[in-house]
């Protein structure tokens, strides 16, 4: 536990998005020094953090850094019709932010990647995930290759939202792929856990039980109490719409790239990353009644 004395202070960037607006929750409960780094600091206010300006895309303040002790990086650009150069603005974004870090000789750099980094990557987001894992020193940094994150936010609220306005999930291949989560409490925890630790490098934080994409939708739907029918549809079939739906410009919300993460999943072991972060993750239905999307 941190010093009463002398409290660290952390930054956090995307600190207004759903992961971000929990990191921002958790380290000012602890009393830490929260300092939010988000694209308008007028929009936002809480009584134990502060806000700077830091945008991706735009010219970074060296003052930013100042007073830090350790960074989150966990704001990124998504790949979609209006930012199909979005692989090349986050690696260059998170590029000056690491380099700016080192001049001003934070701690530790806190990188939140996703199981989607691989080398067999298919998806954008994937890839440009890995890109970025490289930028950051396995002797100095962490890496977080997170699963699911499960909380009342993100792209599980979002299914939750269509299950209770659609009562139907489309079903790809048999919804068979493999997938393992994260609950967003239990990963704020891990964060706080290998920023005051010694600990460093590449660390999965997922469950070790493996789900089914099918064994996700059923438990969600029984979480939020909502009756629904699987409507199978061919990856190919789904391939050509969204492809379509993009040459239209049809807003859908989700969309190739989505599509093309779905399909690259794999699972990995993850005991031994928990073990030596000294955590225990909740499980799939323990998330689900904890945060209740």
């Amino acid at each position: 536990m941190p010093s009463k004395t002398k409290q660290p202070t952390i930054a956090i960037t995307g600190a207004g998005g759903f992961l971000g607006s929990t990191l921002v929750e958790h380290f000012s409960a602890l009393g830490w020094n929260v300092i939010g780094l988000v694209r308008k600091p007028a929009d936002y206010t809480h009584t134990h953090a502060t806000f700077r300006k830091y945008d991706l895309t735009g010219k970074l303040d060296p003052r930013v850094l100042d007073g830090v002790d350790y960074l989150v990086h966990a704001a990124y650009i998504k790949y979609d019709r209006e930012h199909p150069d979005a692989m090349d603005l986050n690696f260059a974004g998170a590029k000056r932010l690491l380099e700016l870090s080192r001049k001003k000789n934070l701690q530790k750099n806190i990188f939140i990647s996703s199981m989607s980094s691989h080398e067999a990557a298919l998806s954008v987001y994937g890839k440009q995930k890995l890109a970025i894992e490289q930028l950051f020193s396995e002797s100095t940094d962490v890496v977080l290759r997170c699963g699911l994150i499960i909380g009342k936010g993100g792209i599980v609220k979002q299914m939750a939202d269509f299950m209770r306005t659609k009562h139907a999930v489309p079903l790809i291949g048999g919804g068979k792929q493999p997938l393992q989560i994260v609950a967003v409490t239990d990963l704020a925890a891990v964060i706080e856990k290998t920023a005051t630790s010694k600990l460093h490098g590449t660390f999965t934080i997922a469950t070790p039980q493996v789900y089914s994409y099918k064994e996700f939708y059923e438990a969600l739907a029984r979480a939020i109490r909502t009756k629904v029918i699987f409507v199978p549809l061919p990856f190919n079939l789904l391939l050509a719409a969204f492809k379509t739906a993009a040459a239209l410009r049809l807003p859908l919300g989700v969309g190739e790239d989505n599509l093309l993460g779905l399909k690259a999943l794999r699972s990995a072991e993850t005991a031994a990353d928990l073990k030596k972060i000294g955590v225990r993750l909740s499980s799939l239905e323990e998330a689900l009644a904890r945060t209740k999307p």
